[in-house]
């Protein structure tokens, strides 16, 4: 029986953008999927956004949008940045689909008919300003445990012991700052202390240590605690129980049940990977925060159903990645998000080459602009670019192809030694030592080229250089395919220059084919790009962050380009509750999309003169374009467009 391989990462939330340290469990599983495909297992890579919770409904109300177009939006935006990166999924989902729903609903139920859920009234922290009751995300105060003063209501970041939002010490609502009071209000629980012996008898029946197995047995140990699996909330997953119509799952309850989701939506077969245990190897990778949901509640819940689902063989965590000392900061402009990377000259390889180089396995670590220059230059350009390109060009110049001649074997059988280590460490989900195993395979390649100086061998003892040409070009193959799961997009252009046909990816590490005598050579290129001082200097200076809470120079906000317009025509999106789509005229016609239907009818909006954005990159809301942006006051959930009191001609700049 070939045991199977479901790889999947921490759901990316929708609330925004990822940064650089939320890359690295997305990226972690993409090199470990593309490891094991390459080395001939069957596998699948399974992830989706996380779409649920409190932050949803926020988040799409200040846009105009349904929870449902946003989270769309979303998806497609995220996706877009991961595919950039060259991360393969052989899904990525969205918890919100009627897969994760019939899921969650199914494994609710069996806990319920087992006895595992119990219905408790609580006093929940409510907010009198926003009128409503604060989900733990939604609140911010002081830790109990370890006094971290900006501690959420679920975990705190620091000492990560899950909370209550109620034991946080002077707790504030995030949304308008104001004190919450305590009301009460009836919910669900899953009942972790009676689950506690089957979690407790399943984490030490595996090969784990540190983190993820100290921390959940430590928890154990202490006593855990029933934890809420309801809201207060209208998106999300229904409870499918009487008297529970207006509330849905917990975002951290449906979650993890995604990874099933997902694979539901990708396969008729989901059960064969998930109902199987025996024949499939569950591979978790995510931050360290998210460790005691994967390694206690989540696996609770599957262990109470009694239906034999299967549980993650490892987690792979990470510890935090920083940015020059301190936090990503979307807000402040301050670190590198998916949406930066796409935009600077630097390639996807090279990113993937890096964070694979610092993964943070035991200790938090910092993103450094110089340090990721002195490791791309020196290592990925320095040492294995530069034996790629000297072996192949130097090759190309005197013969166009590869010597059909021995090979020195020595020097060969050393690679697939360093080669025998470097798959040893992907199996141990070592990466970082991984990435330094394949470099002692391209300095081998470097030192063993200088060694033997082709080009005074070409003049003085020809066949002695085509064995040594012979021998280098076998280990640019070699190299070709270890290099292939961290730098994909860079492994298949070596391997077109090999000259090769059809896709590295479908090679097998465990049988490099290294018979290519008088193969052509295709066209040699230089791989990898240097980052020079002057484009670092550059890069830091943009994303370094702005001092202040959010605060613009005056030069910046004079780039926004403010117009007068007004609304000549106004009409509802087809199956969209909340937008508008507009002609407006704004000394040229301009086609918006507003979030305002449900507090303006179309008919009143004509003959307004607003204020537009008028520089504003389009966008595409519910598959309409949107040329701009017009400027509204917020107040809770009243809306007032900014109007022009006076008659000015459209098209004049607001100054």
């Amino acid at each position: 029986m070939q045991v199977k391989y479901l790889i999947t990462s921490a759901l990316p939330y929708v609330n925004a953008v990822p940064h650089l340290g939320n890359l690295i469990p997305i990226l972690s599983a993409d090199v470990f999927s593309k490891f094991l495909k390459i080395s001939g297992e069957k596998a699948i890579y399974i992830c989706a956004t996380d779409e649920h919770g409190t932050r949803t409904e926020i988040e799409s109300e200040k846009r105009g949008m349904s929870p449902e177009e946003y989270c769309k939006m979303m998806h497609e935006k995220i996706l877009d940045i991961f595919t950039w990166m060259g991360v393969e999924f052989d899904n990525f989902g969205r918890s919100s689909r009627k897969e994760n729903h019939e899921i969650t609903q199914h494994i609710f139920l069996k806990l319920y008919e087992n006895g595992y859920i119990f219905e408790k009234e609580i006093e929940q922290l409510y907010c009198e300003k926003c009128k409503k009751f604060l989900p733990d995300t939604y609140v911010r105060g002081e830790c109990p445990f370890c006094g971290n003063p900006n501690a959420k209501g679920d975990q705190c970041d620091e000492c990560t012991q899950l909370l209550d939002p109620t034991q946080l010490i002077n707790p504030k609502c995030i949304i308008c700052g104001s004190s919450p009071i305590l009301k009460r209000s009836k919910h669900l629980y899953l009942d972790l202390p009676k689950l506690s012996g089957k979690v407790k008898n399943w984490i030490e029946s595996r090969n784990w240590s540190g983190i993820i197995k100290n921390l959940p047995l430590a928890w154990i140990e202490k006593g855990l605690e029933p934890r809420c699996i309801t809201r207060d909330l209208k998106w999300g997953i229904k409870v499918p129980l009487e008297g529970y119509e207006d509330k849905v799952f917990y975002v951290w309850f449906d979650a993890p049940m995604e990874y099933i989701g997902s694979t539901y939506e990708y396969t008729k077969e989901w059960k064969d990977w998930w109902l199987k245990p025996e024949e499939t190897r569950l591979y978790c990778f995510m931050g360290k925060d998210n460790v005691p949901f994967h390694t206690l509640i989540w696996p609770s819940s599957l262990l109470g159903t009694n239906e034999n689902w299967l549980l993650p063989y490892t987690i792979g965590s990470n510890e935090y990645l920083n940015y020059e000392g301190g936090q990503f900061s979307k807000s402040q402009n301050r670190g590198v998000f998916g949406d930066d990377i796409k935009e600077i000259d630097i390639s996807p390889d090279l990113w993937r080459f890096y964070l694979m180089s610092i993964r943070p396995s035991t200790k938090d670590t910092d993103f450094e602009w110089e340090n990721f220059q002195e490791h791309v230059n020196n290592n990925l350009v320095g040492s294995l670019g530069n034996f790629l390109y000297r072996s192949l060009s130097f090759t190309k110049k005197y013969y166009g192809k590869i010597p059909d001649v021995k090979s020195d074997k020595e020097i060969i059988n050393e690679a697939f030694e360093l080669l025998k280590k470097y798959k040893e460490e992907f199996w141990n989900l070592r990466f970082k030592e991984a990435v330094k195993i394949l470099l002692r395979i391209s300095d081998l390649g470097n030192q063993y080229f200088q060694n033997n100086e082709p080009w005074k061998l070409i003049k003085e003892d020809e066949e002695k250089c085509k064995k040594v040409l012979r021998t280098v070009c076998e280990l640019c193959v070699i190299l070709g395919v270890t290099m292939y799961p961290v730098t994909p997009v860079s492994a298949q252009k070596l391997w077109e220059q090999l000259g090769f046909e059809g896709e590295i990816k479908k090679e097998n590490i465990n049988n490099i084919n290294l018979d290519i005598g008088n193969k052509k050579l295709g066209d040699i290129k230089i791989l990898f790009k240097k980052i020079d001082n002057k484009s670092l200097d550059r890069y830091k200076e943009k994303f370094k962050g702005k001092r202040g809470a959010g605060m613009i120079k005056y030069d910046e906000f004079k780039k926004i380009e403010l117009k007068v317009g007004e609304i000549k025509s106004a009409e509802n999106i087809k199956g969209s509750k909340n937008l508008l789509k507009l002609k407006v005229d704004i000394g040229e016609e301009r086609q918006l999309v507003a979030g305002i239907a449900k507090y303006y009818n179309p008919e009143e909006l004509v003959g307004k003169k607003i204020i537009v954005v008028a520089n504003l990159e389009p966008a595409k809301l519910f598959g309409v374009e949107s040329q701009g942006m017009l400027l509204a006051a917020v107040e809770g959930e009243n809306i007032s467009l900014a109007t022009i009191d006076r008659d000015i001609k459209n098209g004049a700049s607001v100054e």
